[in-house]
């Protein structure tokens, strides 16, 4: 989707279609009759902007939900890009009720949630009010309609990126099978690699997943049913951990999923990935047939038994939405170079699916 010079605008989706198609609910997240283009219907977002309960984890000393770049709150940010987003009808975001009205204040689709605590306590939140607002519909119908799930802290995001993914997510449902419990986002090392810097450039580079389709990692964005994940308390395990450059949080993730049912597999490919990421400087033959057996196939069924419901992966070129505020410096880099990484993403477009890049050379090569 183009931006418009009004960031409030939504082409193709004033006011008065929000909420349209309730009376089809099953449609949503399903293409339109052109295989080649999916269309979606718009669908409810939840943006999770609680303040943590762990001090090390605020930025400055605070909530990086209220930390500004250029003139604006992070999660202004992003709800903003959702209401530019055709793909988006109403907005939940959970956090500091008082704070978030404040700076929330003249965005038309924005509704505060109070936080509830931990991550996952909040998300239910929000996403209880979310279903709330389809009162009068069958509960069933209420529980299929999928959700994005996105965090407050993503200065790089933009309507354009939010509706490619739910495009994306879109054509996953087309495939033969159970619709996805969720979708994934991540972004790989085509989308990640303009923002990494130079000498005379600061730039931000993180560890990256070293799958046989490609090198990647997680963005903050996702598609889910969430009633449709029988072990979604696992969720927030596998956040606290979430850090895999720390050893003592990729142990605590494995022991944890040692303990989850169906969590064997997940801990052996858990064991898997960190290998490869330990051996990925020499790309040596160890290296490459480590990294052959990491396929996106073994994460989606590792992680689907683990939170007992279908997973998919979807792969967006929009690398914004893996640039979220971890640290100070985080924020210090994002602030100075916002302007032109904003350019950046504003460049990318829709580019085709993406779903693999190119595998790393056979062991015996």
């Amino acid at each position: 989707m183009a931006e418009t010079d009004d960031p409030m605008t939504k082409p193709d989706a004033p006011e008065a279609q929000k909420g349209a198609g309730e009376g089809a609910i099953q449609d949503e997240l399903s293409p339109s009759s052109s295989a080649a283009s999916p269309q979606p219907r718009p669908i409810d977002a939840v943006v999770l902007a609680g303040t943590h309960q762990n001090p090390k984890r605020l930025v400055d000393g605070r909530n990086k939900a209220f930390l500004e770049i250029d003139g604006r709150p992070l999660v202004r940010h992003v709800v903003d890009a959702l209401d530019a987003a055709a793909g988006i009808d109403r907005i939940y975001v959970v956090g500091p009720e008082t704070e978030l009205a404040a700076v929330l204040d003249g965005s038309p689709g924005a509704r505060c949630v109070p936080q509830q605590g931990k991550m996952l306590d909040n998300a239910w939140a929000a996403i209880r009010a979310a279903e709330a607002g389809h009162e009068g519909l069958p509960e069933a119908v209420v529980h299929e309609r999928p959700i994005l799930l996105v965090s407050c802290d993503l200065p790089l995001v933009s309507g354009e990126g939010i509706d490619d993914f739910i495009a994306r997510a879109a054509r996953l449902e087309t495939e033969p099978g159970t619709p996805p419990a969720m979708v994934v986002g991540v972004c790989d090392e085509d989308g990640l690699s303009p923002f990494y810097g130079d000498d005379a450039h600061p730039g931000i580079h993180r560890p990256l997943v070293q799958l046989a389709e490609g090198r990647m990692r997680l963005a903050n964005i996702y598609v889910v049913r969430p009633r449709h994940l029988a072990h979604s308390e696992f969720l927030q395990t596998s956040f606290s951990y979430r850090k895999a450059k720390d050893w003592r949080n990729v142990m605590k993730l494995v022991f944890s999923l040692f303990r989850q049912h169906g969590g064997w597999q997940a801990a052996w490919l858990t064991c898997r990935l960190q290998l490869a990421a330990m051996l990925a400087g020499g790309e040596g033959k160890t290296y490459r047939r480590v990294r052959a057996g990491n396929t996106l196939d073994r994460v989606e069924a590792a992680v689907s038994a683990v939170l007992g419901g279908p997973i998919r992966v979807a792969v967006t070129p929009f690398g914004g939405l893996s640039l979220d505020v971890d640290d100070e410096e985080d924020f210090r880099v994002l602030s100075a170079r916002y302007e032109e990484w904003m350019a950046i993403t504003r460049a990318t477009g829709t580019a085709p699916a993406r779903t693999q890049s190119a595998p790393p050379p056979a062991a015996g090569t």
